[in-house]
């Protein structure tokens, strides 16, 4: 899925999805793993599965997100969760220009509203074929060898729809929940409610970025046992209602689809 942002938010967090930001204007900063980085127009900001990662709320950038799965490359069968790029910013006047191209061309489909699946992964496989060298490819641990808190972030994001407990959680990750508590209060200053939360309302934006599923549907594909509650939680964090966040996320995809038109002309 491709959406348009115009101003990075996310908490420290992990998914099974590549995600590549492309500014327009401004700079996004971003914190990768233990890395800081930051990536300006003409460059592209890529995000490998596995990668812990959030952006600095306080930088203000506008441009497009681009997030895919593994299985939109012509190569599905390579390691790519073991994989980290030690180079995640990748200038486009540096590497070859089919990956200006591709990029263009995924983006206009995009605004389109008509992306053919089998058009989009040869795109997306040519940009990784020849921005491979730039992002300097290297191996990462094994998830049995990392450490406490990414192993409890994974589980969390693959588990968000269930009914999560800090007592489950840490049992299912074979430590003690008082030992997990005080790990996640150190390493991310929050508990596991108030980090349980976030990560189910960032999810919850991005549904209401890029798909038509109801508020009710949304709720319950996040964890939400009722709306009351996900409506309560969502204004705490993002300081508007579902509804009114959905109506200006169109509004935003609406200009950038007259801009995109504009430039075409």
């Amino acid at each position: 899925m491709i959406f348009p942002y115009n101003r990075l938010t996310a908490l420290h967090h992990l998914h099974t999805s590549f995600e590549i930001v492309v500014p327009r204007s401004g700079r996004v900063c971003a914190r990768l793993n233990e890395a800081e980085c930051a990536a300006g127009p003409g460059e592209l900001l890529v995000v490998f599965p596995g990668v812990v990662h959030s952006y600095d709320p306080a930088v203000a950038s506008e441009g497009v997100v681009m997030v895919f799965s593994d299985h939109m490359l012509l190569e599905p069968e390579a390691p790519w969760a073991e994989m980290c790029p030690a180079a995640p910013v990748v200038s486009l006047e540096r590497v070859d220009r089919d990956v200006a191209h591709c990029l263009e061309r995924l983006i206009e489909l995009s605004a389109a509203g008509d992306i053919n699946r089998a058009l989009a992964s040869a795109y997306l496989s040519l940009m990784f074929i020849r921005m491979t060298p730039a992002l300097q490819l290297q191996r990462v641990a094994s998830p049995a060898t990392k450490d406490l808190l990414y192993r409890a972030m994974q589980y969390m994001s693959q588990n968000l729809a269930a009914p999560l407990s800090i007592r489950g959680t840490a049992r299912a990750l074979g430590v003690n929940n008082y030992y997990l508590s005080h790990v996640l209060n150190e390493r991310l200053n929050m508990g596991f409610r108030a980090y349980l939360n976030a990560l189910r309302i960032d999810r919850a934006r991005r549904y209401l970025r890029v798909t038509s599923r109801t508020i009710e549907e949304i709720a319950a594909a996040c964890g939400f046992a009722n709306l009351r509650t996900f409506d309560r939680v969502f204004a705490e964090r993002c300081g508007c209602t579902p509804r009114d966040f959905r109506k200006t996320a169109a509004a935003l995809r609406r200009e950038h689809l007259e801009r995109q038109g504009a430039q075409e002309k």
